[in-house]
């Protein structure tokens, strides 16, 4: 029972010097967010305040959900969003199955409440890490498309077309815009055209990308010239590429560092039972993960640090945003 012990609390000093590590790995970037989030969120109202972005139609529930899952993965199904809740609610169901009979009620809980919630967080980031690609493709998206609208004579179904068909070195771009192109033909009446431009700016999930499709739905419902708009969009992106450039540099070092950090972690308590208290391979092994409390621990750890990953995606990887 002292071993035990000790490993447990080995685990507790590793995990606070953990949770303590990333605080001051990332204190820099959690303030940046929390600034940035709160600029956006004021901007947003304003914009909504003074007409800038129309307040129509914007997708939410399961229809929000299959667009996301279409967009991440590429699925074109209608009910994706609701197979997608069935599969994870499935596979959480296995787990806890799996864990109630070996470890009890209270490690099941918990793996079924992880599991449920890990695909929709893998949902999350591989369409973060889509939009973060997608906004560094912005400035020659804005550009290229303040091009074809003038050729065009300020017709904007046909700048999108022409855009999505002669775009160069932007794949996420011209993809979304033959997309965008094809539904906006395709839509019959205004209702259809301002939902495919709600699904193009869902796609973008930036604030210059709301402007965009703000742009967009002018030029192509109400007939409004917006050249003067989307120049402005192309200078702005342009200063954001060019702090965006600035701040990669810092996060490149922090993101190697977490990488490294849960194997050497593992390292450090197999060493520490071994070496330190005197536990063979194989009495760690079996405090490890045929107890309860051991499993547990375990469990826990491997989750903390697939949150570290995901955290340290939608922080260290910035979208280039206004």
């Amino acid at each position: 029972m002292g071993s035990l012990s000790a490993v447990r609390a080995i685990y507790l000093s590793i995990c606070a010097v953990f949770i303590l590590g990333l605080f001051l790995l990332f204190s820099r970037s959690f303030a940046e967010l929390y600034r940035s989030l709160g600029a956006k969120l004021r901007l947003r109202e304003l914009k909504r305040l003074m007409g800038e972005v129309p307040e129509g139609g914007e997708l939410r529930g399961t229809a929000g959900l299959s667009s996301m899952v279409e967009l991440a993965f590429g699925v074109k199904r209608e009910n994706s969003g609701p197979l997608f809740i069935a599969l994870s609610l499935g596979l959480a169901l296995t787990v806890f199955v799996l864990l109630i009979f070996s470890y009890g009620a209270g490690l099941a809980i918990w793996g079924f409440i992880a599991t449920a919630l890990s695909p929709y967080l893998v949902l999350r980031t591989r369409l973060r890490n889509l939009q973060v690609d997608m906004s560094r493709e912005g400035e020659q998206l804005l550009t290229e498309l303040l091009n074809n609208y003038r050729i065009e004579g300020y017709n904007m179904g046909e700048a999108v077309e022409r855009t999505a068909l002669t775009i160069e070195d932007a794949p996420l771009s011209k993809r979304m815009l033959l997309d965008l192109s094809r539904q906006m033909n395709a839509a019959s009446g205004e209702a259809e055209l301002k939902k495919a431009i709600e699904r193009f700016r869902l796609a973008l999930s930036t604030s210059w990308g709301d402007l965009l499709a703000a742009n967009l739905e002018f030029a192509a419902v109400d007939g409004i010239i917006v050249t003067e708009s989307l120049r402005d969009l192309v200078e702005n992106i342009g200063n954001a590429r060019r702090l965006l450039e600035q701040t990669k540099r810092e996060n490149s070092d922090s993101g190697m560092i977490l990488k490294v950090l849960f194997p050497v972690m593992c390292a450090l308590i197999y060493l520490g039972a071994t070496a330190a208290f005197g536990l063979t391979p194989a009495q760690f092994a079996r405090n490890q993960f045929a107890t309860r409390t051991g499993m547990g621990w375990f469990i826990s750890l491997v989750f903390s640090y697939l949150l570290s990953l995901l955290a340290s995606a939608f922080i260290a990887r910035r979208k280039m945003d206004i």
